[in-house]
C-alpha cells in the first residue's frame, strides 16, 4: 500500500501546466460552469482537455464558437494576469486535477474549474454538512445556529457555510472550536479581506483552523450576482444542507434549492410558530425538507451518505455475523442500532484504505482508546481521525463510548 506522501505527490510543474489551462478553460468567451463541467468530466486533466479544443463540438462538449475562441487562444491575457496576481498573493490553488479536489464538486452540474484557498486544505476530506440562514438573524437563530454547529463539530463533521453576518458567522465560529473544524466559501476573492465589514478576527482564525475558498479571481469585490455561485459550492461540499433560520425572501432559501438539485439532504430547523424570522424553514418543511433539532437529527439524515473514501479507492469492509451473543449494540447498515441482536460479531477489516485501516489497525491492537490518542498514534490529524471516525461508527465497524473513546465492533 503506498503511504499517503506517495499517494498524493504531484509534481509542482503538472499543476502549475494544469492550473493555467483551468484559467484558459475559465477565460474562454462563451464557456460557463456547465460547460467546464461537461469538458473536464470528459479529459483526464484540463491541459488534455484545451489541447484538444478542436474536437468539442464533435464530442458535444462545446459550440463551434467556443472551440475557436479557445484555439485562438482569446483566453491568454486574462489567464496570464489572474495566474500572475494568485502566484504574488501566494494563494492555494486546486486545479480541476489536483488529489484534493473535491470529488463531490466534479459530480455537480456547474462545477468550478479551480479553487482558491487559506487555511487547512485537508478539511475538504472530511464529511461536510452546509450550515446557513439570514444575515439579519435574531439571536434565537443565532442560538441554534452556534448549538448544532458545535455538536456536529464535536463529531468530526466539518460546517460549511458562506463567511456572511448573521447565521454563517455563528456557525463558522462555533464549529472552529471544535475538531471537525469549517469552511467558509466566499462571494468575493480571497484578497478581499473586510468583506463583510469587521470580520478581520474572524477571517484570521479561520485561516489559522479552518479553511477559506472561493472560485473568484482574485480581487473580485462582492457583486450581488457572485452569491448564487458561491452558494451552489456551499452545497456541492456537503453531504445535507441544513437551514437554521430563514425568513420568505433568504438568500439561503437558494443554497436549498440547490441542494436538493445536486441530490443533498434538505434539512431545516422549526422556530417557534408564526414568528417570521423561520418562515422560509417553515415553507422548507411542508416541501418535504427534513426537520432536525439536534446534530444527532443531522446525523440520522446524512449517515447513509457519508463517504470518506474517493471514487477509486471504495470501502469493502465487511461485518460478518455468528451465532452467539453481542455485548454492544450492532449498527446496521440502515444506521438503527439493534439492541438486542442475539449474534457473535467479528469485523473484517482487511480491505479497508488508510486512513481508516491505520484506525482500526490501532483499536484491534490496543483496544478502547480516545481520539486523541488514535490520533497521537497513527500520526493523522485530530481532524480526520473524527472524521474517519463518524464513517467507521456509521459502517459499524467501530462503537463510540461516552467521553469520545472508541473501540472496534467486538464479540
Amino acid at each position: 500500500m503506498k503511504s499517503k506522501n506517495s499517494r498524493e505527490a504531484v509534481s509542482f510543474d503538472f499543476l502549475r501546466e494544469e492550473y493555467f489551462a483551468c484559467l484558459a478553460l475559465r477565460h474562454t468567451p462563451g464557456l460557463g460552469p456547465c460547460a467546464w463541467g461537461r469538458i473536464l468530466n470528459h479529459y483526464t486533466g484540463a491541459y488534455e482537455a484545451l489541447k484538444d479544443c478542436r474536437n468539442w463540438p464533435v464530442l458535444k462538449l462545446a459550440s463551434d464558437a467556443c472551440s475557436q475562441n479557445a484555439a485562438s487562444e482569446q483566453w491568454r491575457p486574462k489567464a496570464e494576469s489572474e495566474y500572475r496576481e494568485a502566484v504574488r498573493l501566494r494563494l492555494g490553488i486546486l486545479p480541476w486535477s489536483h488529489p484534493l479536489f473535491p470529488r463531490k464538486l466534479k459530480e455537480i452540474a456547474d462545477p468550478p474549474a479551480c479553487l482558491y484557498y487559506l487555511g487547512d486544505s485537508g478539511l475538504l476530506a472530511n464529511p461536510a454538512v452546509g450550515v446557513v440562514g439570514s444575515r439579519k438573524s435574531c439571536r434565537l437563530g443565532q442560538e441554534y445556529a452556534s448549538r448544532i454547529s458545535g455538536d456536529l463539530s464535536r463529531k468530526g463533521i466539518t460546517v460549511v457555510s458562506g463567511f456572511a453576518r448573521g447565521i454563517d458567522s455563528c456557525a463558522h465560529r462555533a464549529a472552529l472550536s471544535e475538531v471537525g473544524s469549517t469552511i467558509a466559501v466566499l462571494g468575493t476573492g480571497l484578497d478581499v479581506e473586510d468583506y463583510p465589514k469587521g470580520s478581520g478576527n474572524l477571517r484570521k482564525e479561520m485561516i489559522a483552523g479552518g479553511l477559506l475558498l472561493s472560485e473568484f479571481t482574485p480581487g473580485t469585490k462582492p457583486y450581488s450576482n457572485n452569491f448564487p455561485y458561491r452558494n451552489r459550492i456551499i452545497s456541492g461540499l456537503s453531504t445535507g444542507v441544513l437551514v437554521v433560520e430563514a425568513d420568505a425572501a433568504s438568500g439561503s432559501l437558494i443554497t436549498a434549492r440547490l441542494a436538493g438539485e445536486q441530490g443533498r439532504e434538505v434539512m431545516a430547523m422549526p422556530g417557534p410558530s408564526g414568528d417570521s424570522c423561520f418562515a422560509g424553514c417553515l415553507r422548507l418543511l411542508k416541501e418535504g425538507a427534513a426537520l432536525v433539532e439536534t446534530a444527532d437529527d443531522v446525523l440520522l439524515n446524512i449517515g447513509h451518505a457519508l463517504d470518506l473514501h474517493s471514487a477509486t479507492q471504495p470501502a469493502t469492509a465487511k461485518v460478518q455475523l455468528r451465532r452467539g451473543r453481542a455485548e454492544l449494540p450492532l449498527v446496521a447498515e440502515n444506521n438503527v442500532h439493534c439492541s438486542s441482536a442475539a449474534v457473535e460479531m467479528t469485523v473484517d477489516i482487511s480491505g479497508l484504505v488508510p486512513p481508516e485501516s491505520d484506525i482500526a489497525a490501532i483499536l484491534k491492537h490496543e483496544g478502547k482508546l480516545h481520539a486523541d490518542e488514535i490520533a497521537q498514534k497513527t500520526g493523522c490529524a485530530a481532524s480526520l481521525v473524527s472524521a474517519t471516525l463518524v464513517g467507521l461508527e456509521v459502517k459499524g465497524i467501530v462503537v463510540r463510548f461516552p467521553g469520545m473513546y472508541y473501540d472496534l465492533m467486538r464479540c
